[in-house]
């Protein structure tokens, strides 16, 4: 049976966004980029779907700095060289608004200013461990972390089907995509995961967390 995908079982209720803030609502196909906006930096909120955040260098190495769910926020910054690209993992809707929706969060209601910051908190601390997982952290160590991650994300549900690729994950984690499929196959060969291509189940998240226990104790 096919597992529920990752952006699958989540209810997600806008934020009033759109008072004075110029909101706008952008529907992306499977694996369309997100358009850049050139006069201002924008905040995104994820509705529906799923979208990748990559960092291109000028020799053409991408890294992905990490993949956003619906409920979740994305900030693009405007550069005068674009080395910052985003891209829908799968059909996805979001609402675009202007940075400066930031410096106005009293005029929200509690819940939307509460919602805002606590992601934004949240995205600093996983940043932190991010350096040190790939800085520190051996194969093992940052798959079992990146699972745990994505598990808690997903509201403690253990058993989905991927929408990114072996080279995707390898790319956010700096592996590659062979790393991946092999780390895979250890995890499972313990008993830490059941993978069927794409579908994943996580059969012991303690056992993981102790592997990744260097990095989520950060």
């Amino acid at each position: 049976m096919r597992k529920p995908a990752m952006n699958r079982g989540r209810n997600v209720v806008p934020p009033p966004l759109g008072n004075g803030f110029n909101a706008k609502l952008i529907m992306l196909k499977d694996r369309q980029e997100l358009p850049a906006r050139p006069e201002s930096d924008g905040l995104y909120w994820i509705l529906s779907g799923a979208i990748q955040i990559s960092i291109i260098s000028e020799d053409g190495r991408r890294w992905i700095g990490g993949f956003y769910l619906p409920g979740e926020f994305i900030l693009l910054e405007r550069d005068e060289v674009r080395s910052q690209f985003a891209q829908a993992l799968c059909p996805t809707s979001l609402i675009m608004t202007d940075r400066s929706v930031l410096e106005g969060l009293s005029q929200f209601d509690h819940f939307t200013c509460a919602t805002i910051t606590t992601w934004f908190l949240r995205t600093y601390r996983i940043a932190l461990r991010t350096g040190f997982l790939l800085g520190r952290s051996n194969a093992m160590e940052r798959l079992a972390f990146f699972l745990l991650d994505l598990m808690q994300r997903l509201e403690g549900r253990r058993h989905f089907h991927l929408l990114m690729s072996r080279a995707d994950i390898g790319d956010h984690l700096g592996l590659t995509s062979e790393t991946v499929t092999r780390t895979f196959t250890l995890l499972q060969r313990h008993n830490y995961v059941q993978v069927n291509g794409r579908n994943l189940e996580i059969l012991d998240p303690i056992g993981l967390a102790r592997l990744a226990a260097a990095v989520v104790t950060i």
